[in-house]
This record gives structure tokens, C-alpha cells and sequence, in this order.
């Protein structure tokens, strides 16, 4: 995987002094971007940093901000041209004095880019998702920014390769694991206990905000298919959305309403969810970094299936953590759990190569020591 520049340490970067960083994120929901911005804001702080995340009124990151302590200012941005967004985060920008302005959806990076260029302050942009951006000739968001970070190579590539930044200036960046959160102790009994799943039932989980791209549909039936050729398992729909409703009408519809797929809703305790699954399932189909919960749950030693979309087989083959199906395939998904279900052996081997994996390339520590590193190359190459 293409890494800003040289390993980590995970001790921290030399000579970086605390930062006062802004950042702005203009959508409205709750999924892995928004966690990313907000694990971003409080390890920061964590370290020293002042931080203040900018985003939507009466979003549900302001929400999430509020319970984790994290700064938050309200900036209603209608359109990437907003004039009075734009002119309130340039007062907002110089009140927090602030060093650097970190975006990550459309509207906020087109709004805080300019307003970094017109202030003469670096501008960071993180592009978290493998949808196609727009080629068009006046598509300049990605020049605003002195550095852009990804969370794939995949998207790494379509920016590079779509003439739409300097190669040079941008960097692949996951998502790092806490690692004593996600450790090997977390115990999955209270889980199991709580679904009344019996010892050597198996248990599959798919871990989602609940939108359509997430495949949740196709995933329901492969629980269909594994049911009719009699395999003994339990399926967990893990996370609440707007398509949550709809998903469990076609639960019921496929006949699984009988104990054989749960939806859980909202839940906080992922670890011990992940330590009480014998599979996950990434089922996404339209776009994805590397997921989070890809590497949370190698982090855990719990063996992947998921689609050949986006970052998905970034995360899982170098690390040889799991199996990657195509997209869309409720058939080729069952036969790839069931054949996981019976072989024990190879799904610790995969547990096992996943903890590794995440160890040696994906902590929490290594992510933010990278993170300050482009900081500070930010803040040296505006100032030159």
C-alpha cells in the first residue's frame, strides 16, 4: 500500500508544535467519513492540538462531537458558491487563529479551500470515498488543496490518472485502529448471550450504516441461500440508516423474520459484536476506501468476505485476511461463507495474518504520527 512517505515510528513526529486545525465537513450523516473526521478531531486534541470541527446545523457529526467533547461550529453550507457560508467561515477561520484547514465533502472543500487561499492558510483535503469525480475542465477542488490524502490507492489513482492533482501531492492514508480498543481480549460472550446463541452456532455480521450501497440486500440473501442448503448460522445486520426499514421488510418478504437474520440497530460495543462473529461480511456495491470496519475487524481476528469494490481488496488480500467476491452476488457470497464456515483452521490462519497486518501498518498511533508529518509539510510549503 502507498503510504505518505516512510514508516511510522508510532512514537510521534519530532518538532511538531501544537497546531490549531480546522475541520470542515459539510454532510449531514453519520457512517465511516464522519467518524473518520471526528477520531481525527480528539486524537489530535489528545495530542496536544486545539481542533474545531465545522459542519452542517443539526447534523448528526454535531451530535457525535457534543458526546466525544470535540469542538463544533455550525456553518449552514447550501452550495459550494454559498456567499454566506463563505463569508462565515472566513470569520470563524481567523477568530480560532487557525494554522490548518482540513476538509472532507464537496461543498466544505470547495467553501474552507478558497477561504485557506485567500487567508494564506495550507489547506488539507481528504477524498474518503471511490466514487467517480468529475473530469470537467473547471474541477479545480483538488488543485485548492496543498495536499490531498486518500484512503485507498484505488482512489489514489482516479485523481492521478483523471489529471485532477499532482501525483506528487497527494498520499494514501486508512484509517488507523486503536488498538486497545480493539484488542485480542475483548471478550464476544455478552453478545453471543444476548442473541441466545448457542455454543457451535455460527454467527455472520454485516456492520453498516444502512444505505443502499451497502449491498445489505444481498446479503440477506445469501443468509436465504445458506438457510435452504441447511447450514446452521445466524445472521446480525449490525447499524441503523434510513434504508433500515425497508431492508427488514425484505427480510420478512425472504422468510428469515424466523431468528435467522437480527438487526441489531445502533450499537457502540463493535468490538465485542466482532469478537462474538465467527464472519464479516462486507457486501458494499458502488463505493468504498479501505472500510474501517475491514480493518477493526482484522484488528480482531475475524476473517472478511467481502466485494471486489472500491478499497475492499486493498484492505483484505495484502494482508490475507478474508476472501473477495464480485459485487451483487448473493450466490457467490453464500458459497464463500459457507466454505469459511468449514474450514476453522484457515479462518484462524486469516485472524491471525489480519492482526498482524494492522499491527505492523494500521494503528491509531502510526495514522496520526502521518498526519502531523503533512501537517507540518503543509505548513513548511505554504510559507515558502
Amino acid at each position: 500500500m502507498f503510504l505518505c512517505g516512510p514508516p511510522s515510528s508510532g512514537k510521534g513526529v519530532e518538532g511538531v508544535k501544537p497546531l490549531n486545525i480546522v475541520h470542515t465537513e459539510a454532510s449531514p450523516g453519520w457512517g465511516g467519513q464522519e467518524q473518520r473526521v471526528l477520531l481525527d478531531a480528539g486524537s489530535l486534541r489528545e495530542r496536544g492540538h486545539r481542533v474545531l470541527v465545522i459542519g452542517q446545523p443539526g447534523s448528526l457529526i454535531e451530535g457525535e462531537a457534543a458526546r466525544a467533547g470535540v469542538p463544533y461550529r455550525s456553518v449552514r453550507m447550501r452550495a459550494s458558491w454559498d456567499p454566506l457560508a463563505f463569508a462565515r467561515l472566513i470569520a470563524l477561520t481567523r477568530e480560532f487563529r487557525t494554522h490548518v484547514i482540513h476538509t472532507h465533502s464537496s461543498k466544505d472543500s470547495w467553501l474552507a479551500g478558497i477561504v485557506g487561499r485567500l487567508l494564506g492558510i495550507p489547506v488539507i483535503r481528504t477524498r474518503h470515498v471511490s466514487v467517480p469525480v468529475s473530469t470537467h475542465w473547471l474541477n479545480f477542488a483538488y488543485r485548492i488543496p496543498i495536499r490531498v490524502m486518500t484512503t485507498a490507492d484505488l482512489i489514489r489513482n482516479m485523481l492521478v490518472e483523471n489529471s485532477l492533482c499532482d501525483a506528487a501531492n497527494v498520499c494514501v492514508l486508512p484509517t488507523g485502529v486503536d488498538l486497545a480498543r480493539f484488542g485480542e481480549g475483548i471478550s464476544g460472550d455478552p453478545f453471543r448471550h444476548e442473541f441466545d446463541l448457542d455454543e457451535g452456532v455460527s454467527a455472520i455480521g454485516l456492520i453498516a450504516n444502512l444505505r443502499k450501497s451497502k449491498g445489505v440486500e444481498h446479503f440477506l440473501a445469501a443468509a436465504r441461500i445458506m438457510k435452504d442448503a441447511g447450514i446452521p448460522a445466524r445472521f446480525f445486520v449490525v447499524g441503523d440508516g434510513h434504508w433500515r426499514d425497508i431492508f427488514i421488510k425484505e427480510a420478512k418478504k425472504l422468510g428469515l423474520g424466523d431468528g435467522t437474520v437480527t438487526f441489531t440497530g445502533y450499537r457502540e460495543d463493535i468490538p465485542g459484536i466482532m469478537a462474538g462473529l465467527d464472519i464479516l461480511v462486507i457486501a458494499s456495491t458502488r463505493t468504498e476506501g479501505i472500510p474501517q470496519v475491514a480493518i477493526q475487524a482484522m484488528a480482531m481476528k475475524l476473517p472478511i468476505v467481502g466485494t471486489d469494490i472500491g478499497g475492499v481488496p486493498e484492505s483484505i488480500l495484502p494482508a490475507s485476511s478474508g476472501v473477495v467476491v464480485p459485487s451483487g452476488d448473493p450466490q457467490a457470497l453464500a458459497e464463500a461463507v459457507s466454505h469459511l464456515l468449514g474450514d476453522a483452521s484457515r479462518r484462524s490462519r486469516m485472524g491471525v495474518s489480519g492482526r498482524t497486518f494492522v499491527c505492523e501498518n494500521h494503528t491509531l498511533e502510526k495514522m496520526l504520527d502521518e498526519t502531523e508529518r503533512i501537517y507540518n509539510e503543509a505548513l513548511v510549503a505554504c510559507a515558502s
